[in-house]
């Protein structure tokens, strides 16, 4: 069915006439007949009804007309949605970073996004390093904010910056007063640090594996939030990333360490630019111009 014949159904019903419906779209009286006729030979029925000089709606055109303006009215809004996905305006993004990087970074970028772009359907999952570089390479992320996902998963990596492990504590603690810290001064206080599988834990352990330190005993607590929390309420130390976010004026504080230098480069990672929608690129570009 040609949508133009349609359309020009469409307008020569709502208007009551067919010169209307040739103004309106433009078209000359004879290519608005033409299309009438068209219409009505594709279909096989009479959609009007000639009597003198008027033109008469049949029960066949009621009913068109009525299925026509959804069916025209769908068309306008896939047009529009289409165009705004090409555009980034619309679509779908999927996307997943690691702690603290999500909350005390990537937090009001994304806030400002969907600020600016409200169509735009935006998951945000916060989750391990090594869960979120797995899943951009299965396709159930757009991409991810993460570490140097491994090699063998074939995924692209651009960096965005480094983030360096410290010691939080309470602003009143000993070692508050030390600008920096060295690893033997954890080995007489309780240390709190991540799970094993976290990428901060990694990397506490391969620091430490190089002092000779690696006896310091310590906790597993998987989130940074509840280790700030426990060491506001105890005398126990927590090994961090530092983002000046996590501290809390006048009661925990972050120092870094003299004789490790814990490094970790976060980024993004994603499987192929081609691949991934408007939206996501824009997205992606906001957050590269943190650092």
């Amino acid at each position: 069915m040609d949508l133009r014949a349609l359309k020009t159904f469409e307008a020569c019903v709502r208007l009551g006439h067919f010169q209307k419906a040739a103004e309106e779209l433009r078209f000359a009286p004879s290519t608005v007949t033409l299309h009438i006729q068209r219409l009505e030979a594709d279909l096989g029925v009479s959609l009007f009804i000639r009597d003198g000089k008027r033109v008469i709606v049949s029960e066949a055109g009621r009913w068109l007309r009525h299925e026509a303006s959804a069916l025209l009215n769908s068309i306008r809004t896939m047009r529009r949605t289409v165009s705004d996905i090409a555009a980034g305006d619309g679509g779908a993004v999927h996307f997943a970073a690691i702690e603290p990087i999500a909350s005390q970074r990537l937090a009001t970028v994304v806030a400002d996004f969907c600020r600016t772009r409200p169509k735009v359907q935006l998951t945000m999952e916060v989750g391990g390093s090594n869960s979120i570089a797995e899943r951009v390479r299965a396709g159930e992320l757009d991409f991810g904010i993460c570490s140097v996902p491994a090699a063998a998963l074939m995924l692209e990596f651009e960096p965005l910056m480094e983030d360096k492990l410290g010691v939080m504590m309470r602003a009143d603690h000993p070692l508050a007063n030390q600008p920096d810290i060295t690893a033997s001064d954890l080995a007489r206080q309780t240390v709190l640090v991540k799970e094993p599988t976290c990428i901060y834990r990694e990397l506490w352990d391969r620091a430490l594996s190089q002092t000779d330190n690696s006896a310091i005993s310590y906790h597993e607590v998987g989130s940074i939030f509840v280790i700030q929390q426990m060491v506001k309420q105890t005398c126990s130390v927590g090994v961090v990333p530092i983002y000046s976010g996590l501290e809390m004026e006048g009661s925990v504080v972050i120092r870094p360490f003299t004789n490790l230098n814990p490094v970790v480069t976060l980024g993004i990672v994603y499987r192929d630019k081609d691949s991934l929608g408007k939206a996501s690129i824009l997205l992606m570009d906001a957050i590269k111009e943190l650092h």
